[in-house]
């Protein structure tokens, strides 16, 4: 019951986001084609070179990518959409137990025989098959955009199919870490407004913060690039580059704020 209810209710903000991510996704790719000419090509390495070490590693250009490859060219991509969907992941994370509160809603799921731990794993169910959802119309959406013949025959659908599983695995590993973490600020909030308001900025301070760890260098920057975005960078995984310590802390940072989920929310005063 908590599980169909908690899919339904959230499957047309899935389907909102799916269009802004995938309208934003089709007009950086509609200049793909313009990366194959020779002098389009020289004008963009020459524009790339003039920036400063810094300001290359922010804008995600410090990374060896071959942008006449579609495959490394849609990776180059995901890396700024990957901002657009942690931020779809941290919203329905945040929104899944204040919302039931914040409605009075919890009364009539009360009303069941059903305990704490299985409305959060019921939830946490539901909302991680709707982001999987969200990727896989993504995943879907992205291939038929590239095999449009102004794309050219230049990777096969199998290749292209391998190289997007790993691309968005890196979407997936990045979304759930941050939706654990939304699910987390829930159990502590008892208002949608506070709890979605706050994910948001949580991802925009995530993304400042690995930014001045690559402006700054250092220990910052070793401590950002522990940071989702980059543990599960879509390049990285692409090039089967992976750095397993950074992937571990992350998995280990996912349980706990599932624990601390779990043990919030059941010992947390419900008024209803």
């Amino acid at each position: 019951m908590v599980f169909s209810r908690e899919f339904k209710q959230n499957f047309g903000k899935c389907l909102a986001w799916f269009l802004v991510v995938v309208i934003l996704t089709g007009l950086l790719l509609a200049l793909y084609p313009m990366m194959l000419d020779a002098n389009m090509k020289s004008l963009f390495d020459s524009f790339v070179g003039q920036l400063s070490p810094s300001l290359q590693k922010i804008f995600g250009f410090d990374r060896e990518v071959d942008y006449t490859k579609i495959n490394e060219y849609i990776a180059f991509i995901y890396q700024y959409m990957v901002f657009f969907i942690a931020i779809f992941a941290m919203q329905i994370g945040a929104s899944s137990l204040s919302k039931d509160l914040n409605d009075g809603s919890i009364q009539y799921i009360y009303s069941n025989p059903i305990s704490r731990v299985e409305i959060v794993t019921q939830k946490f169910l539901a909302n991680i098959l709707l982001y999987f959802v969200f990727l896989l119309l993504l995943f879907v959406a992205t291939f038929f955009i590239v095999k449009l013949p102004a794309f050219g025959d230049e990777i096969t659908s199998a290749a292209l199919l391998i190289d997007l599983a790993k691309i968005f695995l890196s979407l997936f590993l990045t979304g759930s870490v941050l939706l654990s973490i939304g699910m987390f600020f829930s159990a502590l909030s008892k208002s949608t407004n506070y709890s979605e308001g706050t994910s948001v900025l949580f991802v925009i301070f995530l993304v400042i913060f690995v930014m001045f760890g690559k402006i700054y260098g250092g220990n910052f920057l070793n401590i950002a690039n522990f940071v989702a975005f980059e543990a599960f960078h879509p390049i990285d995984f692409l090039q089967t580059n992976i750095y397993m310590v950074r992937v571990l802390v992350n998995i280990i940072i996912f349980i706990i704020m599932l624990v601390l989920t779990y043990t919030i929310y059941n010992n947390k005063d419900l008024e209803y």
